[in-house]
């Protein structure tokens, strides 16, 4: 791709120049896949490429650009890439979660997540690596390998959506579906300095609950309209989930780019939620400088708490959430289980239905 149009674009000009014909789907595949073949093998984001389908899907997206009789026919991410977390399902690719114990049958339909994805327009361009069942802030797996920062490969790109981060910090990808329940998202976002925004629980209504609640479906990107554009993708309001917040007055895409009313009440959190662990320095001065800039442009901060439970009640919840997280799994060979796992699976046998009420209900 020429400039000003290239693999470090964001996905939103991608898609634009792509309904202007300024560039072709297919020579933004070939871009990322050209890429892919460059840095993937030393920074291992990738544990199942279908380079056929993503140029087939490709060819299919240049085909329907000659057809359209106006820009506007198209959907609104017409023909950008989009590498999915290997733990939802794309019709025809395997799903693994990360584990050597997967069954690993290609997938007969994909996630309805994917669908949403590929509904408005985007091509499915590979599956990401993962830690075994998204339960570590890291992806050093038996299964899938080790995947490394592009910004310093002796180090980690964070967890447990590894392969996005890294594929979206390295322009492997404009970005990537990821999944967050424990901080999936945002870890891998703040290792590879990207943009991470875990939806609002319910926001994204899912086929199956993930992490009993706690998870959900997102992306990484380079830019917060990105982010914004995606989320206007897979936010769906369900009256009949558990949890369905309103629906957005309008789109998040619009929100991300006009501008801010003066003088607003910002809230200011900046203890840790859990006694005895405290906030990195590094983490407190980038907060800082966002409270100044925020004071500079006019608006009113204000000290808060969460309104969480206590320490001892809090951490006990989200154990018996996190330890059921991965029960549900299909595994051919569970003997293959990593270890911490095992054990995270053996304690959800423990757990009574009172305590799972208890922690799911809030």
């Amino acid at each position: 791709m020429s400039s000003p149009i290239g693999p470090f674009s964001p996905a939103v000009e991608l898609a634009a120049a792509i309904r202007r014909k300024e560039v072709s789907p297919v020579e933004v595949a070939d871009c990322y896949l050209r890429r892919m073949d460059e840095l993937d093998p030393r920074l291992n984001a990738f544990c199942h490429r279908g380079d056929d389908e993503v140029r087939k899907a490709a060819a299919e997206a240049a085909e329907a650009v000659v057809r359209a009789v106006s820009p506007d026919d198209l959907p609104p991410f017409h023909g950008v890439p989009l590498p999915v977390k290997d733990l939802i399902d794309v019709a025809g690719w395997p799903t693994t979660y990360g584990s050597a114990g997967a069954d690993r049958t290609p997938a007969a339909t994909s996630d309805p997540v994917v669908r949403r994805f590929v509904d408005a327009g985007f091509v499915p361009l590979g599956k990401t690596t993962t830690s075994e069942f998204g339960a570590l802030p890291f992806t050093e797996s038996p299964a899938l390998g080790i995947s490394r920062s592009p910004w310093d490969p002796r180090r980690t790109p964070g967890g447990s959506s590894s392969g996005a981060g890294v594929a979206v910090a390295a322009g492997m990808a404009p970005l990537a579906h990821a999944e967050d329940g424990g901080g999936s998202i945002r870890i891998p976002a703040s290792c590879n300095g990207l943009v991470g925004l875990k939806p609002t629980r319910g926001r994204v209504a899912h086929a199956t609950v993930f992490v009993e609640g706690l998870g959900t479906s997102g992306v990484v990107s380079r830019c917060v309209v990105d982010s914004a554009a995606a989320l206007d993708v897979l936010a769906r309001h369900d009256p009949a989930a558990w949890w369905s917040p309103p629906a957005p007055r309008e789109s998040f895409a619009a929100a991300a780019v006009r501008d801010a009313p003066a003088g607003l009440r910002v809230g200011v959190l900046t203890d840790s939620p859990v006694p005895g662990i405290g906030v990195d320095p590094a983490c407190t001065a980038a907060v800082d400088r966002t409270l100044r800039a925020l004071e500079s442009a006019g608006h009113h901060l204000v000290g808060t708490r969460l309104p969480l439970p206590s320490a001892d009640e809090l951490v006990a919840q989200f154990t018996t959430l996190w330890n059921l997280g991965g029960a549900g799994i299909p595994l051919a060979d569970p003997d293959r289980v990593e270890p911490h796992n095992r054990a995270l699976r053996d304690a959800a046998r423990a757990v009574d239905s009172w305590s799972y009420a208890e922690a799911v209900t809030r």
